[in-house]
């Protein structure tokens, strides 16, 4: 349960990134995952969907774009 305003704003924070994550395309969503809450190595996420490392790496890179293009086309402020 958030107690401090720092914990309010990390939960909104998180819950805004989360909901992003989910307007990605699938493939993306997946490495995205992968990545950040089980904590793989590309490597790993290359094995686990089987594709080769660069295509995993590749998807990352279109997730981090796509992600910062919604950030910034709807004015969400992540501090």
């Amino acid at each position: 349960e958030p107690t401090t305003e720092d914990d309010i704003v990390r939960s909104e924070v998180e819950f805004a990134v989360r909901e992003l994550i989910g307007e990605l395309p699938e493939e993306q969503q997946e490495v995205v995952r992968l990545r950040y809450y089980s904590k793989l190595s590309f490597q790993e996420i290359a094995e686990h969907t089987d594709v080769s490392i660069n295509t995993a790496l590749g998807r990352m890179r279109y997730a981090l774009i796509n992600l910062r293009r919604m950030i910034k086309e709807r004015d969400i402020v992540l501090s």
